[in-house]
């Protein structure tokens, strides 16, 4: 339960959903144990309010349930006049002994959960107009069907004023709180399948990102291995050693033009999905020999080789890399710096 409700908060769409959903349901409950009661009190004219309230809350939910985007907006308009008019009667009859105008309280926390500030404070600043206009306004007194109190008359909107901006603070930490979270979560989620020295993908991400696509063709795919990458940390310390790493993939990432991942260490493969716009693994091998890497501080300039394995063929990506990887071993054994290619066994 606990894992699909944070499925649902961290979609949007979902969550809105789910509010919106809970609150007409909250409202359906409360009016239909409200009009039962008062059909047990004889409350003529607040049974009928409640039971058509009842009846509104269950068709916005439907509409949620079936209408789509389309529905969510057309019950989130309906259910704000439906809430006004609810309050206002309640304001108006009175029904029972004053007591149904404390439930208008309900409506700045609702509409903030709901609606958001900006829609939230246009409704719940009509509300405040009607209080305001009913007990403040000698016009509005007249027409009131319950001799409410002085003191409840003066007091009451102040109280549900105090509740609006109550209800304002809240949803505004819960929006700002919820922005850092979405925040993070894009952070992580970028940093579950991207290496964060070199910023290309780590494995995961290129499993991912192979797993997207349907059919493929011969594809083709490069293992690239730093030569003698360990005299490197030794010599120089690991600083230098991710110096290295992050000048390496980016000369690749540059060259390469299509996925490249950091495999493991100082190893990284690159992805065709079409062997036909490979690109030249000459191009890389020499580019990278040729590329001067300053030793920061130092004055000194560092320059690394590469041992690359090509392979291709139309099996899945694992059987690809391990085919790579078997080629640039071989180019490790023929002396580094240099390209071998796979060649299947007869």
């Amino acid at each position: 339960m606990r894992t699909k409700l944070s499925a649902v908060l961290t979609d949007d769409n979902k969550r809105k959903e789910l509010q919106y959903n809970s609150i007409f349901l909250l409202f359906f409950c409360v009016s239909l144990f409200m009009t039962v009661l008062n059909v047990i009190t004889r409350k003529g004219a607040l049974t009928i309010a409640t039971a058509v309230f009842a009846v509104l809350c269950l068709v916005d939910f439907l509409l949620i349930k079936k209408g789509g985007k389309s529905g969510t907006m057309i019950a989130s308009v309906l259910f704000s006049a439906e809430m006004v008019a609810l309050f206002t009667f309640f304001l108006i009859s009175g029904n029972p002994d004053g007591f149904s105008a404390l439930w208008i309280a309900m409506l700045p926390a609702c509409g903030m959960l709901l609606f958001g500030r900006k829609r939230a404070a246009i409704l719940s600043g009509v509300m405040f107009a009607i209080l305001i206009f009913f007990f403040w306004i000698p016009a509005g007194r007249s027409l009131l069907q319950y001799e409410y109190s002085q003191t409840f008359m003066m007091r009451f909107p102040i109280f549900y004023l105090a509740f609006f901006l109550l209800s304002a603070l809240l949803e505004t930490i819960r929006s700002v709180t919820q922005k850092e979270l979405d925040k993070l979560r894009e952070k992580y989620k970028y940093y579950a399948a991207h290496d964060y020295l070199t910023n290309l993908l780590n494995r995961q991400g290129l499993e991912e990102w192979y797993s997207t696509f349907g059919a493929l063709g011969e594809q083709a795919v490069l293992m690239i291995d730093i030569d003698h990458f360990k005299n490197v940390n030794d010599s120089c310390g690991h600083d230098v050693g991710d110096l290295v790493l992050a000048s390496v993939a980016r000369e690749i990432q540059c060259l390469a033009d299509t996925r490249v991942c950091r495999w493991g260490g100082e190893e990284f493969v690159v992805w065709f999905s079409d062997s036909g716009k490979m690109c030249d693994p000459e191009a890389i091998r020499s580019s990278i020999e040729k590329t001067d890497i300053e030793i920061p501080n130092s004055g000194k300039v560092l320059h690394v080789t590469i041992s690359i394995g090509v392979a291709k063929g139309t099996e899945p990506l694992g059987t690809l890399v391990k085919n790579a990887d078997e080629a640039m071993l071989q180019a490790k054994n023929k002396g580094r710096n240099r390209i071998e290619y796979y060649a299947r066994p007869d």
